[in-house]
């Protein structure tokens, strides 16, 4: 018997999106965080290693997330979990697919593995979401594949003004 390649459709991809919308999506780096986010109201989390703060302090290769991390997260909460990939890493995302996330970032935050090509997401069942500054840049977000955008600050800063500025250049 043939194996079929199974991908999702975009409505149910975008679906997912909205039910994010308007809610908290919630950086955790543990369970108990993770636990914390969810008692409080997270409509989902992003299981990192480290937060985008300690990330630019530390410098160095930023790279997806431990899988037993993830698991172990996916294990605690009834919310979605969310988890990043490096942008153009096609395979920290079937890893991330495989081990179930509900949700893969294709993220600026991680360091990039390819600059120029992007994940063609569309090969996937899991919805992305993806960072952009301006429409132009969403726009080919979107054409790749990508479910939802999210506007983009200066990662780890705390400084919110580039995440306005990115949101009125999108809408």
């Amino acid at each position: 018997m043939a194996e079929t390649h199974l991908t999702g459709t975009s409505r149910v991809k975008r679906g997912m999106a909205e039910m994010l919308k308007g809610g908290v999506i919630m950086d955790v780096v543990n369970a108990d965080q993770a636990k914390i986010a969810e008692d409080a109201g997270a409509v989902a989390v992003m299981a990192l290693e480290r937060v985008p703060a300690d990330i630019r302090a530390q410098g160095g290769v930023a790279r997806m997330s431990d899988p037993d991390m993830i698991a172990e997260i996916q294990a605690t909460v009834s919310i979605p979990v969310m988890a990043k990939a490096r942008i153009g890493h096609f395979v920290e995302a079937q890893i991330l697919q495989a081990i179930g996330v509900d949700y893969i970032d294709e993220s600026e935050v991680l360091t990039p593995a390819d600059y120029t090509h992007h994940i063609d997401k569309w090969n996937f069942t899991v919805p992305f979401v993806c960072g952009a500054t301006n429409l132009g840049e969403a726009l080919r977000r979107i054409n790749e594949g990508a479910a939802m955008i999210r506007s983009k600050g200066e990662a780890g800063t705390g400084d919110v003004s580039n995440a306005t500025t990115h949101m009125r250049s999108i809408s």
